[in-house]
Protein backbone atom coordinates (compact mmCIF):
# COMPACT_ATOMS: atom_id res chain seq x y z
CA UNK A 1 0.00 0.00 0.00
CA UNK A 2 1.71 3.50 -0.87
CA UNK A 3 0.26 6.75 -0.55
CA UNK A 4 0.98 9.40 -2.81
CA UNK A 5 0.40 13.28 -2.48
CA UNK A 6 0.27 16.39 -4.54
CA UNK A 7 4.12 17.36 -5.64
CA UNK A 8 5.37 14.21 -5.01
CA UNK A 9 8.52 12.91 -7.21
CA UNK A 10 9.44 9.50 -7.57
CA UNK A 11 11.49 6.97 -9.87
CA UNK A 12 12.09 3.20 -9.76
CA UNK A 13 8.43 2.46 -8.75
CA UNK A 14 8.10 -1.10 -7.92
CA UNK A 15 4.65 -2.36 -8.63
CA UNK A 16 2.26 -5.86 -9.80
CA UNK A 17 -1.12 -7.01 -10.33
CA UNK A 18 -1.84 -6.77 -6.38
CA UNK A 19 -0.31 -3.57 -5.73
CA UNK A 20 -2.62 -1.07 -4.85
CA UNK A 21 -1.84 3.03 -4.75
CA UNK A 22 -3.49 6.02 -3.03
CA UNK A 23 -3.40 9.17 -4.20
CA UNK A 24 -4.18 11.71 -1.96
CA UNK A 25 -6.00 15.12 -2.61
CA UNK A 26 -8.15 12.96 -5.44
CA UNK A 27 -11.19 12.37 -4.89
CA UNK A 28 -12.52 13.25 -8.69
CA UNK A 29 -12.70 10.37 -11.09
CA UNK A 30 -9.48 9.60 -12.99
CA UNK A 31 -7.90 8.00 -15.28
CA UNK A 32 -3.91 6.64 -14.68
CA UNK A 33 -2.09 5.16 -17.83
CA UNK A 34 1.94 4.03 -18.44
CA UNK A 35 3.27 6.94 -20.61
CA UNK A 36 6.44 6.87 -22.39
CA UNK A 37 9.31 5.54 -20.25
CA UNK A 38 7.03 4.14 -18.06
CA UNK A 39 6.14 7.30 -16.81
CA UNK A 40 2.47 7.23 -14.91
CA UNK A 41 -0.01 9.57 -16.76
CA UNK A 42 -2.95 11.15 -14.60
CA UNK A 43 -5.94 12.31 -16.34
CA UNK A 44 -9.88 13.58 -14.66
CA UNK A 45 -12.95 11.85 -16.63
CA UNK A 46 -12.43 14.43 -19.58
CA UNK A 47 -8.60 13.04 -20.73
CA UNK A 48 -7.19 16.61 -19.03
CA UNK A 49 -3.66 15.65 -17.46
CA UNK A 50 -3.72 16.49 -13.36
CA UNK A 51 -0.30 18.14 -12.95
CA UNK A 52 1.28 17.49 -9.29
CA UNK A 53 2.44 13.95 -9.71
CA UNK A 54 6.12 12.51 -11.84
CA UNK A 55 6.13 8.70 -11.06
CA UNK A 56 7.78 6.22 -12.52
CA UNK A 57 7.95 2.68 -13.07
CA UNK A 58 11.06 0.78 -12.32
CA UNK A 59 12.15 -1.26 -15.38
CA UNK A 60 10.93 -4.55 -13.58
CA UNK A 61 7.36 -3.42 -13.65
CA UNK A 62 7.41 -1.19 -17.58
CA UNK A 63 7.98 -4.72 -18.63
CA UNK A 64 4.90 -6.12 -16.72
CA UNK A 65 3.15 -2.62 -17.37
CA UNK A 66 3.94 -1.96 -21.59
CA UNK A 67 3.18 1.34 -22.67
CA UNK A 68 -0.89 2.10 -22.74
CA UNK A 69 -1.50 0.00 -19.72
CA UNK A 70 -4.74 1.62 -18.37
CA UNK A 71 -4.45 0.59 -14.23
CA UNK A 72 -8.23 -0.37 -13.16
CA UNK A 73 -9.95 2.79 -11.07
CA UNK A 74 -11.70 2.41 -7.31
CA UNK A 75 -13.42 5.63 -6.93
CA UNK A 76 -15.26 6.35 -3.95
CA UNK A 77 -18.16 7.78 -3.12
CA UNK A 78 -20.35 9.95 -0.61
CA UNK A 79 -22.61 7.77 0.52
CA UNK A 80 -24.69 4.14 -0.02
CA UNK A 81 -27.52 4.75 -2.49
CA UNK A 82 -30.15 3.08 -0.94
CA UNK A 83 -31.98 2.43 -4.48
CA UNK A 84 -29.18 -0.03 -5.75
CA UNK A 85 -29.52 -3.69 -4.48
CA UNK A 86 -26.48 -4.65 -2.34
CA UNK A 87 -25.84 -6.16 0.67
CA UNK A 88 -24.43 -3.57 3.34
CA UNK A 89 -22.19 -5.79 5.41
CA UNK A 90 -20.51 -3.43 8.25
CA UNK A 91 -20.40 -1.56 11.94
CA UNK A 92 -21.40 1.59 13.11
CA UNK A 93 -19.85 4.10 14.97
CA UNK A 94 -17.98 3.33 18.60
CA UNK A 95 -17.67 -0.77 17.83
CA UNK A 96 -14.58 -2.36 19.38
CA UNK A 97 -12.33 -3.94 17.50
CA UNK A 98 -10.22 -6.16 19.06
CA UNK A 99 -6.43 -5.48 18.23
CA UNK A 100 -2.73 -6.31 19.49
CA UNK A 101 -2.63 -3.31 21.31
CA UNK A 102 -6.32 -3.33 23.07
CA UNK A 103 -9.78 -2.34 21.83
CA UNK A 104 -10.12 0.36 19.32
CA UNK A 105 -13.15 2.15 17.66
CA UNK A 106 -13.71 0.95 14.45
CA UNK A 107 -13.87 4.46 13.07
CA UNK A 108 -10.57 5.23 14.43
CA UNK A 109 -8.62 2.16 12.34
CA UNK A 110 -6.94 3.74 10.07
CA UNK A 111 -5.20 0.91 6.99
CA UNK A 112 -1.90 -0.32 7.61
CA UNK A 113 -2.90 -1.10 11.66
CA UNK A 114 -3.13 -4.19 13.31
CA UNK A 115 -6.53 -6.34 14.02
CA UNK A 116 -6.49 -9.95 15.99
CA UNK A 117 -8.04 -12.40 13.38
CA UNK A 118 -9.12 -15.89 14.21
CA UNK A 119 -8.33 -18.58 11.57
CA UNK A 120 -9.74 -22.45 13.33
CA UNK A 121 -9.49 -20.83 16.50
CA UNK A 122 -5.85 -19.57 16.58
CA UNK A 123 -5.26 -15.92 16.79
CA UNK A 124 -3.84 -14.61 13.84
CA UNK A 125 -2.68 -11.03 13.40
CA UNK A 126 -3.12 -9.69 9.95
CA UNK A 127 -2.46 -5.76 8.75
CA UNK A 128 -5.84 -3.63 7.36
CA UNK A 129 -5.66 -3.08 3.80
CA UNK A 130 -8.85 -0.90 3.49
CA UNK A 131 -11.29 0.77 5.57
CA UNK A 132 -14.44 2.05 4.32
CA UNK A 133 -17.08 4.64 5.41
CA UNK A 134 -20.80 5.52 4.06
CA UNK A 135 -24.03 6.85 5.13
CA UNK A 136 -27.43 4.85 5.46
CA UNK A 137 -30.78 6.70 5.44
CA UNK A 138 -33.56 4.71 7.07
CA UNK A 139 -36.89 3.74 4.44
CA UNK A 140 -38.78 3.10 7.35
CA UNK A 141 -41.83 2.57 4.58
CA UNK A 142 -39.96 -0.70 3.80
CA UNK A 143 -40.00 -3.53 6.21
CA UNK A 144 -37.41 -3.55 9.27
CA UNK A 145 -34.92 -6.00 7.47
CA UNK A 146 -35.03 -3.95 4.22
CA UNK A 147 -35.66 -0.68 5.69
CA UNK A 148 -31.86 0.09 6.85
CA UNK A 149 -32.55 -0.11 10.31
CA UNK A 150 -29.12 -1.23 12.65
CA UNK A 151 -29.94 -4.47 14.11
CA UNK A 152 -28.73 -3.78 17.96
CA UNK A 153 -27.58 -6.63 19.55
CA UNK A 154 -27.49 -6.17 23.59
CA UNK A 155 -24.92 -7.19 25.82
CA UNK A 156 -25.06 -10.58 27.27
CA UNK A 157 -27.50 -11.51 24.49
CA UNK A 158 -25.01 -14.47 22.89
CA UNK A 159 -23.96 -15.22 26.17
CA UNK A 160 -22.76 -14.25 29.39
CA UNK A 161 -20.59 -10.59 28.84
CA UNK A 162 -21.39 -11.33 25.09
CA UNK A 163 -20.77 -8.70 24.20
CA UNK A 164 -19.66 -6.88 26.33
CA UNK A 165 -21.63 -4.18 25.24
CA UNK A 166 -24.04 -3.00 23.01
CA UNK A 167 -23.34 -4.01 19.95
CA UNK A 168 -24.49 -2.20 16.43
CA UNK A 169 -24.50 -3.92 13.07
CA UNK A 170 -26.49 -3.59 9.79
CA UNK A 171 -29.29 -6.39 9.39
CA UNK A 172 -26.60 -8.39 6.84
CA UNK A 173 -23.93 -8.43 8.93
CA UNK A 174 -22.75 -11.88 9.93
CA UNK A 175 -21.78 -13.31 13.22
CA UNK A 176 -19.63 -16.32 13.78
CA UNK A 177 -21.36 -19.51 15.13
CA UNK A 178 -19.80 -22.75 15.34
CA UNK A 179 -17.23 -22.26 12.43
CA UNK A 180 -20.30 -20.35 10.51
CA UNK A 181 -21.13 -17.10 9.41
CA UNK A 182 -25.19 -16.08 10.27
CA UNK A 183 -26.40 -12.98 8.83
CA UNK A 184 -27.91 -10.81 12.33
CA UNK A 185 -31.48 -10.27 10.53
CA UNK A 186 -32.39 -14.37 10.83
CA UNK A 187 -31.04 -13.84 15.00
CA UNK A 188 -33.92 -10.97 15.32
CA UNK A 189 -35.65 -12.05 18.65
CA UNK A 190 -37.39 -8.50 19.24
CA UNK A 191 -35.82 -8.74 22.91
CA UNK A 192 -32.21 -9.46 23.02
CA UNK A 193 -31.51 -8.49 19.49
CA UNK A 194 -33.89 -6.33 17.75
CA UNK A 195 -33.89 -3.30 15.06
CA UNK A 196 -32.96 0.01 16.74
CA UNK A 197 -36.01 2.45 15.36
CA UNK A 198 -34.42 5.42 16.99
CA UNK A 199 -32.06 5.92 14.11
CA UNK A 200 -33.42 7.68 10.67
CA UNK A 201 -29.47 8.04 9.61
CA UNK A 202 -26.23 7.08 10.67
CA UNK A 203 -22.62 6.41 9.65
CA UNK A 204 -20.96 2.70 9.03
CA UNK A 205 -17.98 1.45 8.63
CA UNK A 206 -15.92 -1.35 7.15
CA UNK A 207 -12.87 -2.61 7.80
CA UNK A 208 -11.03 -5.23 5.06
CA UNK A 209 -8.06 -7.66 5.76
CA UNK A 210 -6.03 -9.33 2.61
CA UNK A 211 -8.13 -12.28 3.22
CA UNK A 212 -11.61 -12.42 4.70
CA UNK A 213 -11.64 -13.01 8.61
CA UNK A 214 -12.75 -13.62 11.35
CA UNK A 215 -12.48 -10.68 13.62
CA UNK A 216 -13.73 -9.42 17.21
CA UNK A 217 -15.72 -6.68 17.57
CA UNK A 218 -17.12 -5.74 21.58
CA UNK A 219 -16.38 -8.73 22.37
CA UNK A 220 -18.37 -10.80 19.66
CA UNK A 221 -17.47 -12.88 16.98
CA UNK A 222 -18.14 -11.69 13.74
CA UNK A 223 -16.69 -10.78 10.06
CA UNK A 224 -13.90 -8.33 8.17
CA UNK A 225 -15.58 -6.73 5.28
CA UNK A 226 -15.59 -9.33 1.90
CA UNK A 227 -15.28 -7.04 -1.64
CA UNK A 228 -18.62 -8.84 -3.26
CA UNK A 229 -18.70 -5.83 -5.88
CA UNK A 230 -20.02 -3.20 -3.28
CA UNK A 231 -16.66 -0.98 -2.53
CA UNK A 232 -17.90 1.96 -4.55
CA UNK A 233 -20.70 2.28 -1.68
CA UNK A 234 -18.07 3.19 0.48
CA UNK A 235 -15.66 6.36 0.55
CA UNK A 236 -12.48 6.08 1.97
CA UNK A 237 -11.06 7.69 5.10
CA UNK A 238 -8.79 10.21 4.04
CA UNK A 239 -10.90 10.71 0.95
CA UNK A 240 -8.04 9.21 -1.30
CA UNK A 241 -8.54 7.52 -4.65
CA UNK A 242 -7.01 4.21 -5.56
CA UNK A 243 -5.79 2.50 -8.41
CA UNK A 244 -4.31 -0.52 -8.70
CA UNK A 245 -5.54 -4.65 -8.60
CA UNK A 246 -9.20 -5.06 -6.79
CA UNK A 247 -10.59 -8.66 -7.43
CA UNK A 248 -14.16 -8.84 -6.83
CA UNK A 249 -14.43 -11.75 -3.98
CA UNK A 250 -17.40 -13.99 -3.69
CA UNK A 251 -18.76 -16.12 -0.66
CA UNK A 252 -18.16 -19.53 -1.91
CA UNK A 253 -14.69 -18.81 -2.70
CA UNK A 254 -13.33 -16.35 -0.70
CA UNK A 255 -14.77 -15.86 2.50
CA UNK A 256 -13.14 -17.45 6.13
CA UNK A 257 -16.23 -19.59 6.93
CA UNK A 258 -19.42 -20.64 5.17
CA UNK A 259 -22.35 -18.70 4.83
CA UNK A 260 -25.10 -20.31 6.78
CA UNK A 261 -28.84 -19.57 6.03
CA UNK A 262 -30.62 -22.59 6.10
CA UNK A 263 -33.53 -23.13 8.97
CA UNK A 264 -31.70 -26.22 9.76
CA UNK A 265 -28.64 -24.77 11.56
CA UNK A 266 -30.29 -20.92 12.06
CA UNK A 267 -33.50 -22.15 14.34
CA UNK A 268 -31.85 -24.23 16.56
CA UNK A 269 -29.44 -21.17 17.54
CA UNK A 270 -32.45 -18.91 17.64
CA UNK A 271 -34.35 -20.71 19.53
CA UNK A 272 -31.46 -21.10 22.35
CA UNK A 273 -30.87 -17.01 21.88
CA UNK A 274 -34.63 -16.60 22.05
CA UNK A 275 -34.73 -18.68 25.73
CA UNK A 276 -31.73 -17.01 27.01
CA UNK A 277 -33.35 -13.55 25.74
CA UNK A 278 -36.38 -14.81 28.13
CA UNK A 279 -34.24 -16.03 31.11
CA UNK A 280 -32.30 -12.79 31.72
CA UNK A 281 -35.66 -10.89 31.42
CA UNK A 282 -34.85 -8.27 28.68
CA UNK A 283 -37.39 -6.10 27.68
CA UNK A 284 -39.86 -6.45 24.87
CA UNK A 285 -38.54 -4.02 22.37
CA UNK A 286 -41.63 -5.25 19.86
CA UNK A 287 -44.46 -7.10 20.09
CA UNK A 288 -45.28 -10.27 18.03
CA UNK A 289 -47.85 -9.27 15.26
CA UNK A 290 -51.18 -10.72 14.99
CA UNK A 291 -51.72 -13.13 12.24
CA UNK A 292 -55.02 -14.00 10.08
CA UNK A 293 -55.71 -16.58 7.57
CA UNK A 294 -58.19 -14.06 5.83
CA UNK A 295 -57.10 -13.68 1.90
CA UNK A 296 -59.66 -11.06 1.23
CA UNK A 297 -59.21 -12.56 -2.18
CA UNK A 298 -61.30 -10.10 -4.80
CA UNK A 299 -60.41 -9.11 -8.71
CA UNK A 300 -59.47 -5.89 -10.18
CA UNK A 301 -59.69 -5.12 -13.57
CA UNK A 302 -57.33 -3.90 -15.73
CA UNK A 303 -59.43 -0.57 -15.57
CA UNK A 304 -59.51 -0.54 -11.74
CA UNK A 305 -63.16 -2.22 -11.26
CA UNK A 306 -63.06 -4.38 -7.72
CA UNK A 307 -64.76 -7.66 -8.40
CA UNK A 308 -65.87 -9.37 -5.28
CA UNK A 309 -66.75 -13.60 -4.73
CA UNK A 310 -69.85 -14.36 -5.54
CA UNK A 311 -69.79 -18.09 -3.97
CA UNK A 312 -66.91 -19.88 -1.87
CA UNK A 313 -67.34 -23.51 -1.76
CA UNK A 314 -64.53 -26.67 -0.74
CA UNK A 315 -62.05 -24.33 -1.33
CA UNK A 316 -63.35 -23.19 -5.27
CA UNK A 317 -63.76 -18.92 -5.10
CA UNK A 318 -66.48 -17.70 -8.00
CA UNK A 319 -66.19 -14.89 -9.38
CA UNK A 320 -68.75 -13.17 -12.33
CA UNK A 321 -66.96 -11.59 -14.81
CA UNK A 322 -68.25 -8.82 -17.62
CA UNK A 323 -68.30 -9.31 -20.47
CA UNK A 324 -64.81 -8.28 -22.96
CA UNK A 325 -62.58 -8.91 -20.21
CA UNK A 326 -59.65 -9.79 -21.40
CA UNK A 327 -57.41 -9.69 -18.35
CA UNK A 328 -57.77 -9.47 -14.62
CA UNK A 329 -55.92 -9.66 -11.28
CA UNK A 330 -56.05 -11.95 -8.40
CA UNK A 331 -55.85 -9.31 -5.77
CA UNK A 332 -55.14 -10.79 -1.74
CA UNK A 333 -53.64 -10.13 1.32
CA UNK A 334 -49.43 -11.36 0.97
CA UNK A 335 -47.01 -12.40 3.61
CA UNK A 336 -43.40 -13.15 3.68
CA UNK A 337 -42.12 -16.62 5.41
CA UNK A 338 -39.25 -15.02 7.53
CA UNK A 339 -42.49 -12.48 9.05
CA UNK A 340 -45.10 -15.23 9.46
CA UNK A 341 -43.39 -17.94 10.70
CA UNK A 342 -39.57 -16.39 11.78
CA UNK A 343 -36.77 -14.43 11.07
CA UNK A 344 -34.85 -18.03 10.76
CA UNK A 345 -36.46 -18.49 7.53
CA UNK A 346 -34.41 -16.88 5.37
CA UNK A 347 -37.51 -16.10 2.66
CA UNK A 348 -38.21 -12.71 1.62
CA UNK A 349 -40.88 -13.26 -1.31
CA UNK A 350 -44.48 -12.68 -0.07
CA UNK A 351 -46.96 -14.95 -1.08
CA UNK A 352 -50.64 -14.46 -1.20
CA UNK A 353 -52.47 -17.30 -2.02
CA UNK A 354 -51.92 -21.13 -3.54
CA UNK A 355 -53.77 -21.58 -7.13
CA UNK A 356 -54.69 -24.71 -8.51
CA UNK A 357 -57.47 -25.04 -11.64
CA UNK A 358 -58.81 -22.45 -12.93
CA UNK A 359 -61.88 -22.78 -15.24
CA UNK A 360 -63.90 -19.56 -16.98
CA UNK A 361 -67.36 -20.54 -18.07
CA UNK A 362 -69.19 -18.61 -20.52
CA UNK A 363 -73.13 -18.98 -22.05
CA UNK A 364 -71.15 -21.49 -25.13
CA UNK A 365 -68.59 -23.55 -23.14
CA UNK A 366 -65.97 -23.74 -20.44
CA UNK A 367 -62.25 -23.05 -20.97
CA UNK A 368 -59.43 -24.55 -18.59
CA UNK A 369 -57.09 -21.62 -17.74
CA UNK A 370 -53.78 -22.76 -17.42
CA UNK A 371 -51.32 -19.63 -18.16
CA UNK A 372 -50.48 -19.41 -14.19
CA UNK A 373 -49.17 -22.90 -14.53
CA UNK A 374 -47.36 -22.48 -17.93
CA UNK A 375 -45.79 -19.01 -18.07
CA UNK A 376 -43.15 -18.70 -15.83
CA UNK A 377 -42.50 -15.03 -16.44
CA UNK A 378 -46.21 -14.12 -15.53
CA UNK A 379 -46.35 -11.14 -13.80
CA UNK A 380 -47.25 -11.44 -9.89
CA UNK A 381 -46.55 -14.66 -9.56
CA UNK A 382 -43.95 -16.71 -7.99
CA UNK A 383 -41.67 -19.22 -9.26
CA UNK A 384 -42.81 -22.75 -10.90
CA UNK A 385 -42.36 -25.43 -8.39
CA UNK A 386 -45.27 -27.97 -9.85
CA UNK A 387 -47.30 -28.18 -12.54
CA UNK A 388 -50.35 -28.75 -10.40
CA UNK A 389 -50.25 -25.61 -7.94
CA UNK A 390 -48.82 -21.45 -8.20
CA UNK A 391 -48.74 -19.29 -5.14
CA UNK A 392 -49.56 -15.42 -6.12
CA UNK A 393 -47.42 -12.27 -4.88
CA UNK A 394 -50.79 -10.48 -3.84
CA UNK A 395 -51.17 -8.51 -7.06
CA UNK A 396 -51.25 -11.90 -10.11
CA UNK A 397 -51.96 -10.96 -13.70
CA UNK A 398 -54.00 -13.52 -15.45
CA UNK A 399 -55.11 -13.13 -19.02
CA UNK A 400 -58.85 -14.68 -19.56
CA UNK A 401 -58.72 -13.87 -23.45
CA UNK A 402 -61.67 -16.14 -23.53
CA UNK A 403 -64.55 -13.98 -21.61
CA UNK A 404 -64.34 -11.34 -25.20
CA UNK A 405 -67.66 -12.25 -26.16
CA UNK A 406 -70.93 -10.63 -25.50
CA UNK A 407 -72.14 -11.54 -22.15
CA UNK A 408 -70.89 -12.17 -18.54
CA UNK A 409 -68.90 -15.17 -17.44
CA UNK A 410 -68.29 -17.21 -14.52
CA UNK A 411 -64.74 -17.94 -13.25
CA UNK A 412 -64.04 -20.57 -11.17
CA UNK A 413 -60.64 -20.61 -8.89
CA UNK A 414 -59.25 -23.58 -6.76
CA UNK A 415 -57.52 -21.76 -3.67
CA UNK A 416 -55.23 -24.63 -2.13
CA UNK A 417 -53.62 -22.70 0.64
CA UNK A 418 -53.79 -19.36 1.81
CA UNK A 419 -52.13 -17.30 4.72
CA UNK A 420 -51.14 -16.55 7.44
CA UNK A 421 -50.97 -12.81 6.99
CA UNK A 422 -49.59 -10.46 9.29
CA UNK A 423 -53.22 -8.68 10.24
CA UNK A 424 -50.99 -4.84 10.26
CA UNK A 425 -49.15 -5.08 7.11
CA UNK A 426 -50.28 -6.18 3.47
CA UNK A 427 -47.75 -6.41 0.94
CA UNK A 428 -46.79 -2.96 -0.82
CA UNK A 429 -47.71 -4.19 -4.00
CA UNK A 430 -50.32 -5.74 -2.98
CA UNK A 431 -53.56 -3.31 -3.68
CA UNK A 432 -51.37 -1.54 -6.84
CA UNK A 433 -53.50 -1.44 -9.66
CA UNK A 434 -51.90 -2.62 -13.47
CA UNK A 435 -53.26 -1.04 -16.32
Amino acid sequence: MLTLHSGISITGLNINNDSLITFAELTQTIKVTVGKNGFLSIADSNGNIISGYSIQLSSASQKQFIEGTVFSIQQSSNQYDNNRDQVIVCFLADSLIKTPNGNKSVEKIILGDKVITYADGVEVTRPITWVGKSTCHVRPHLPEDEAGYPVRILKGAIAENVPFKDLLITAEHCLFFEGKFVPARLLVNGRSIFYDHSFTSYDYYHIETEEHSVVMADGMLTESYLDTGNRRSFRQQGDVVSIGHSRQMTWNKDSAAPLEVSRTFVEPLFRVLEKRANKVGYDIQSEPRPLTYESDLHLVTGSGTVIRSTRRQNGWVVFMIPERIETIYLVSNASRPCDVIGPFVDDRRYFGVAVGDITLFTAERAFAIDTHLTDADLDGWNSLENDSTRWTTGNARLPISHSAHSGPALLSIRITQEGPYITTEISPENHALKA
